[in-house]
């Protein structure tokens, strides 16, 4: 009877061993199972973190890009180092991003910069893997792209108080005096859009300034109250709710209220009185925020002093002294005294310097500011523009 007991005994305990040892094969190939799986997850989340770096990297680079057409328009060796030079600022796993110049696709036409940043096998740099190479997979290929432009925009802000005419057609011939508009004698003016329609009508023939005058020189001066229109006077203007020879001087020289929006077709009232002194004194401390700002005429663009022949486009920047400036129709010349008139267009212009009581600028053909909410109704033309992605 005690031996009987004692086998079973043995045999129950021979039989436990057995499952013991089954359990812990069991469990030893679970933990390998997610040992795995954990490791092969933290490979795809460093994946995911190296396409959101180069999605991020080709963003920055293609508004970059975009950007030049704003700092000078028309300027692809400009978009190009631009797009370069961003996409070269941001990392993919530490290491800086490189484009080269078959990921850079600029289109001057449309106003549009695409940039492919590539980490691949053919140029390589592919991502290496740390636990997938048990698996194999020694290195992953990523890819993004990104497409901006300098595109319509809805307003603009911090408007130089000066108004200017747009560009009219000067017919020329005897007795036509090419300083005033004098449509008796053949002068027409043709805006960039038909007003009141609806959709709006645009006027692909329009005689004011634009692109081509990119780089003009222009001179401001005070207007002439002997009758006549003439291109080269400026017409003050006060923004809503101000008034006053200071709050006129200060958006001279910057900006008394950045948040007012302005845009095509918006009134606003004549400044009265002679401003003479408070333009002067306003664009003279403009100029004195950024006294080493010089034109370029090789590139079009603003450059610092030094670089003025230069054609190397690195060396283009902004400034504080490009400032927009509104443009009216030179068929409804602004009256004297507190009166509306109305805004027809937009332009940048490079505040050059002053000479006398003539400010000299440069047209600089659109400006990019900020704009307005992206549901307004209304555009600011085609001189008018702003950065934004399109994919």
């Amino acid at each position: 009877m005690i031996h009987s007991v004692w086998a079973r005994y043995q045999a129950l305990q021979q039989k436990i061993r057995g499952q013991r040892g089954s359990v812990l094969v069991v469990v030893a190939s679970s933990m390998l199972a997610l040992t795995s799986v954990v490791a092969l997850s933290i490979d795809v989340g460093l994946m995911t973190t190296a396409r959101v770096e180069a999605q991020r990297a080709a963003d920055a680079a293609a508004l970059a890009g975009a950007g030049a057409f704003i700092a000078s328009p028309g300027n692809s060796g400009l978009a190009r180092v631009l797009a370069t030079e961003y996409a070269a600022g941001n990392t993919i796993r530490s290491e800086s991003v490189v484009v080269l110049e078959d990921d850079i696709v600029i289109d001057t036409d449309a106003l549009t910069v695409s940039v492919f940043v590539r980490r691949n096998r053919e140029r390589g740099n592919a991502i290496p893997t740390f636990f997938a190479k048990v698996f194999g997979v020694d290195e992953v290929d990523i890819a993004a792209m990104a497409t901006a432009e300098a595109a319509p925009a809805g307003g603009i802000n911090c408007l130089l108080p000066v108004a200017v005419p747009d560009r009219w057609h000067e017919a020329g011939g005897p007795g036509n005096d090419p300083n005033d508009y004098n449509p008796e004698y053949g002068d027409y003016y043709t805006p960039w859009a038909q007003p009141n329609t609806d959709p709006p009508v645009f006027n692909d023939e329009f005689t004011g300034y634009a692109e081509r005058d990119l780089g003009v020189r222009i001179p401001l001066k005070s207007n002439d109250a002997n009758g006549g229109l003439n291109p080269s006077w400026y017409y003050p203007w006060r923004p809503p709710n101000q008034s006053g020879a200071s709050d006129y001087q200060t958006n001279v020289s910057s900006c008394v209220d950045p948040s007012i929006m302005y845009y095509v077709g918006m009134q606003v009232d004549t400044e009265p009185g002679n401003m003479a002194g408070p333009t002067m004194k306003g664009f003279k401390d403009l100029i004195d925020q950024d006294p080493t700002a010089r034109w370029n005429s090789s590139l079009n663009c603003v450059v610092s002093d030094g670089h003025q022949a230069s054609n190397d486009a690195t060396f283009c920047r902004g400034s504080p002294r490009i400032r927009p400036v509104p443009l009216f129709n030179p068929t409804e010349e602004p009256d004297a005294g507190t009166k509306p008139f109305e805004f027809t267009n937009f332009a940048g212009i490079f505040i050059d310097d002053i000479q006398g009581k003539t400010v000299y600028g440069r047209w600089l053909g659109y400006t990019g500011v900020k704009p307005s909410s992206p549901d307004e109704d209304t555009t600011a033309g085609p001189l008018f523009k702003v950065l934004r992605l399109v994919e």
